[in-house]
């Protein structure tokens, strides 16, 4: 009984000591939303980093959508509105805007 008390008690500690501990936060990069334009058109990062795209022009429409067809952010024109992306895993991430996909290209490059 006394060793299932100590377990119980050194895993507990353990468990407390692991809550305490704060998570370490990724940095971000912001990408500005203008003149039908993502800028700049490539950004690199470290995993656990996120990516903010902020639409700094309003009056016409945009969005970021990845290039492979997965979900993106939604449709808007109003400036001040922002997507933000934290990216989990290392790779090469190509993101465009539907309605200006020959204009509007990014790559986000994650390390």
């Amino acid at each position: 009984m006394l060793r299932k008390l100590a377990a119980v008690a050194v895993a507990a500690t353990i468990g407390v000591a692991v809550a305490v501990v704060p998570a370490q936060a990724g940095s971000s990069k912001t990408v500005a939303v203008k003149n039908n334009a993502f800028a700049p058109t490539t950004v690199k990062i470290k995993k656990g980093d996120k990516v903010v795209w902020k639409w700094t022009q309003g009056g016409v429409p945009h969005n970021v959508t990845p290039a492979n067809g997965n979900p993106g952010s939604k449709t808007s024109s109003k400036k001040g509105f922002t997507f933000a992306k934290t990216f989990s895993k290392a790779g090469t991430f190509k993101y465009i805007c539907t309605i200006h996909p020959s204009q509007m290209k990014i790559t986000v490059k994650v390390s």
